[in-house]
């Protein structure tokens, strides 16, 4: 290996040490009368190699015989082992046996009745552990049935609402929306969406007092819900609380900035583009965006 490195470090280094220009080494091209290597020198690196890969193969086979027998010789000892110590604890307990009945404080009678005794003591205790096992076993599978019962039932009212929300959505008038929002109110009575959506059309029946008393209930249970503060804005300008919707737009686009379009350009908030507060608050968000 190491004449074989040699082999290929020597040309790098003469070559290094003299550069000659072009013409030298054509003049030297033309002068040359015998290659400048020979197939034998490529023969003898070819079966260095060879042999280089050969004793790293026979390594290799080596070392997995190796570990094989030290593995047989790891087993084989513990085996012996666990052997030795059960025979000598049998006859530790043999030879505590024969030395109770030779001194005489026990007989064999009384040896054998105290060991079924102990081992009925044993067993007692083993069962009376396995049944109060099994008893929290029995109550942790009756907790989780009702569980899953339980999911079942949610999902199907889940997949009910999901159903009647598909049909909200293909309902094209106020009324029937108004009857499909009190079926899922009906399964789902603090669905917020639903109770701000209900005021949504009841707007729409120019019912602003009911609007206005479905969006309070929808932000008593989730005060930070922003659609329930747009459609309250829009009851109390049609009740002429301007003020009050004024306050309930301003907080609508801090929870939602994307409301800015719809207050901009929807006809309801005609009347309160007079305000300056108002044309503020739309400047406000307009740059912010």
């Amino acid at each position: 290996m190491i004449r074989f490195i040699l082999l290929l470090l020597v040309p790098l280094f003469v070559f290094s040490l003299d550069k000659p220009t072009d013409s030298l080494v054509e003049k030297k091209i033309k002068k040359l009368e015998k290659p400048l290597y020979t197939p034998f020198v490529e023969n003898y690196i070819l079966n260095d190699l060879k042999q280089l890969r050969q004793e790293n193969k026979e390594l290799k086979v080596e070392l997995y015989q190796t570990l094989a027998k030290k593995e047989v010789e790891i087993s084989t000892n513990a085996i012996n082992y666990a052997t030795s110590t059960i025979n000598n604890i049998f006859y530790i307990i043999a030879a505590a046996s024969s030395l109770l009945v030779i001194i005489g404080l026990n007989s064999i009678r009384d040896v054998n009745q105290k060991i079924k005794n102990i081992v009925d003591e044993k067993v007692s205790k083993l069962i009376d552990d396995y049944e109060q096992r099994m008893s929290l076993i029995e109550k942790d599978l009756d907790k989780r049935s009702k569980q899953v019962l339980q999911n079942q039932k949610e999902i199907e009212k889940t997949n009910t609402i999901q159903s009647l929300w598909i049909r909200a959505s293909q309902e094209t008038t106020a009324s029937g929306k108004i009857e499909i929002f009190d079926d899922i109110l009906n399964l789902r009575a603090n669905d917020v969406e639903a109770l701000t959506y209900k005021a949504e059309a009841a707007l729409n029946l120019n019912e602003a007092n009911w609007a206005l008393h479905l969006t309070n209930q929808a932000l008593e249970i989730d005060d930070k819900y922003a659609n329930a503060f747009f459609q309250r804005a829009k009851a109390q300008l049609f009740l002429g609380y301007n003020d009050f919707a004024m306050n309930d737009l301003e907080e609508a686009l801090k929870l939602n900035e994307q409301y800015i379009e719809e207050i901009e350009n929807d006809e309801e908030f005609n009347s309160l583009k007079k305000i300056s507060k108002f044309s503020n608050l739309i400047k406000k968000y307009k740059q912010d965006s």
